[in-house]
C-alpha cells in the first residue's frame, strides 16, 4: 500500500495539470502558440517546443504530441499546453525533438471532428519551417493514444508519419466505453446518442462502432507502432492493448509491444511512473526518426 501512494500522488498531479486553462499569449513558457482551424473555421491552438540544440534554418525530427482526457474547448480549457509542460515529456521528448502538442475538438469518442483535429494538426506540423516533414511520429496517452494510432491508420491523416506511439491507448471505442460505464447509455453520453446502444444491439450499431476502431484501419497503417500498456489498468483495459497487438500480428504490421507491470491503482498511469517504458520509447523514436 505504501508503494501505491507516490503513484497516486503523481496521477493527481497529472490530472491537475491537463485540466488547468491555458493562456494564449504570442508564446507561452518559451513555447510558440501556432494557430490553426477546421474547415468550418473552428480554431484550435497547439505548442511548439524546439529541442536543446537547436538552431534557427534547420529542420528537426518533430513529435506530434496528443494528450488524454475530453476534447478542448478553445478559449476555456485547452490542454495541449499543459501536457507539453508535464515532467516526463520535458525529460524525455523535448529535448531531442521538435514537439508539437496538439489541440483537438470532439464531438464525440473518435467521431469526425477528432479525426478532422488531428488532421489539421499533422498538416500543420509539417508545414512548420522548424520541422522536417518526413520525420514525424505520433505520441499519445489514453484517449491521445488512440489518436496517435489513428494518425498512422486512419485514410483521412494527410501525410503519412514514421512512426506511431500509443501509451495507455484506446483501440476498440465501443468496447472501452462498454467497460467504462458498464452498459449504461445516459453515462456513454455523445457517442451513445450519435451511434445507438449498446455497440453490439444490431448490425447498424456495430457498422457505426466498426468505423471507430483503430482495428479496422490497419491496412492502411505503414508505419511502425510502438503499443505500451499497464498490465492492471482499470480505466483503459489491457484487453485493448492486446487485440491490438493481436491485429498487428495477423496483418503482419511492424510492431514493438511493452505490457508494464502494474497493480490497478496507477496502472492507467505509466507515463508517469515507468522508467523501462521511456527507455523503450527512446530507443524507438531514435531507430525510426
Amino acid at each position: 500500500m505504501r508503494r501505491a501512494v507516490p503513484v497516486i500522488f503523481l496521477a493527481i498531479l497529472f490530472l491537475l495539470a491537463v485540466s488547468t486553462p491555458a493562456v494564449f499569449p504570442g508564446s507561452s513558457g518559451g513555447n510558440i502558440t501556432v494557430p490553426y482551424a477546421l474547415a468550418d473555421g473552428a480554431g484550435l491552438t497547439g505548442y511548439l517546443s524546439l529541442p536543446r540544440e537547436y538552431q534557427e534554418g534547420k529542420r528537426y525530427p518533430a513529435i506530434l504530441l496528443i494528450h488524454g482526457g475530453l476534447g478542448d474547448n478553445q478559449g476555456v480549457r485547452n490542454r495541449a499546453e499543459a501536457f507539453l509542460r508535464t515532467g516526463p515529456v520535458k525529460k524525455h521528448l523535448r529535448p531531442h525533438y521538435a514537439v508539437f502538442s496538439a489541440a483537438y475538438h470532439s464531438d464525440y469518442f473518435g467521431g469526425p471532428k477528432e479525426i478532422e483535429s488531428l488532421a489539421a494538426a499533422l498538416k500543420t506540423v509539417a508545414g512548420l519551417p522548424q520541422v522536417d516533414p518526413g520525420r514525424i511520429a505520433a505520441l499519445g496517452v489514453s484517449h491521445g493514444g488512440y489518436l496517435a494510432l489513428m494518425c498512422a491508420a486512419h485514410p483521412r491523416m494527410p501525410l503519412k508519419i514514421k512512426a506511431a506511439v500509443s501509451i495507455s491507448g484506446v483501440v476498440d471505442v465501443g468496447a472501452f466505453l462498454e467497460h467504462r460505464f458498464r452498459g449504461n447509455r445516459i453515462a456513454a453520453g455523445p457517442a451513445a446518442r450519435a451511434l445507438g446502444w449498446p455497440p453490439e444491439r444490431d448490425a447498424g450499431t456495430r457498422e457505426n462502432y466498426a468505423r471507430l476502431s483503430v482495428l479496422s484501419y490497419l491496412g492502411n497503417l505503414q508505419a511502425p507502432v510502438l503499443v505500451v500498456h499497464g498490465a492492471g489498468d482499470n480505466l483503459v483495459p489491457v484487453s485493448q492493448a492486446r487485440r491490438l497487438k493481436e491485429g498487428l500480428e495477423k496483418q503482419n504490421k511492424q510492431f514493438e509491444y511493452l505490457e508494464v507491470p502494474t497493480g490497478k491503482i496507477g496502472g492507467h498511469f505509466i507515463f508517469l511512473s515507468s522508467k523501462e517504458m521511456w527507455e523503450k520509447i527512446g530507443a524507438f523514436l531514435k531507430r525510426n526518426l
